[in-house]
């Protein structure tokens, strides 16, 4: 339901670009109105995003299952990891993932540093702007642009975060980190797209004090912090696994097609 996505740009930015976001969010919701109603079952990969298709009242049928993560890919390593250090991962040619990373340098990591004084912050994803490359020369942030593998830098992190303002579906840097048995802190629009409890399997915080609160915590204590990796591991093993979600999907499809087997069947004895 990218539509959403693009209402929540025309909401935050300026002229002129807000008139293209929303005209865009509209001619794209016109478009998933039309193709919900042509197919006899629709899904989604969410329940928020379920419940956006459902308010459009043009699906016939409707249901979900999560999106997957490859967990023998992104798996746990014995090598220590560094206890003053958090990591934020993702396209940084991505406007929602730029303004994450602004928020973050801005209001959360003075915060942390406040605290933390040796605390870094590694930010990791392909295509920074030079806006974000020059949030590099503050101390304790480090932008390392393109990399070869994420997981040996999310890995060394005592921390993964994700305090997206704008979050549309399953964010996938949440689901990888949890399987490497990294504990996330999320904002709780990110969160959304994870089949997880908040509290028991990963944190979530909707400002920025809390945000570093939580951060701190899990920074700070080591044991709490290994608690929360292996329950957020084993959720993903369970809750996220590819494996899990096709049967899931399977599932929703063999309903669908009993049920219309028995419209059929019924149609069939109240003609005759």
């Amino acid at each position: 339901m990218d539509s959403e996505k693009w209402f929540e740009y025309w909401r935050q930015r300026g002229l002129p670009m807000n008139l293209v976001y929303g005209l865009e969010g509209l001619k794209l919701r016109r478009t998933e109105k039309r193709l919900a109603a042509r197919f006899d079952l629709s899904t989604c990969t969410t329940r928020a995003e379920l419940e956006t298709l459902q308010a459009l009242g043009t699906a016939r049928s409707v249901d979900w299952f999560p999106n997957g993560v490859d967990s023998e890919f992104f798996h746990p390593v014995d090598t220590p990891y560094d206890p003053d250090t958090l990591c934020f991962t993702g396209r940084m040619d991505y406007y929602p993932n730029q303004q994450a990373v602004r928020h973050l340098c801005d209001d959360v990591f003075p915060l942390i540093r406040a605290r933390i004084p040796d605390a870094k912050l590694l930010v990791i994803g392909a295509e920074p702007s030079r806006e974000i490359q020059q949030l590099g020369e503050r101390d304790g942030v480090t932008v390392t642009g393109t990399v070869p593998d994420v997981r040996g830098y999310v890995q060394s992190a005592a921390v993964s975060v994700a305090p997206l303002e704008i979050a549309r579906g399953t964010q996938n840097k949440i689901l990888e980190a949890m399987a490497m048995g990294v504990p996330v802190v999320a904002s709780q629009v990110a969160a959304g797209g994870v089949d997880a409890e908040p509290g028991e399997h990963f944190l979530t915080a909707g400002d920025a004090e809390t945000f570093a609160a939580q951060v701190v915590g899990l920074m700070r204590d080591s044991a709490r912090r290994a608690e929360l990796a292996d329950r957020g591991r084993r959720r993903m093993l369970t809750n996220h696994s590819w494996a899990g979600s096709m049967r899931r999907l399977e599932g929703i499809i063999e309903r669908f097609l009993g049920v219309r087997t028995v419209r059929r069947d019924g149609d069939r004895h109240s003609a005759t």
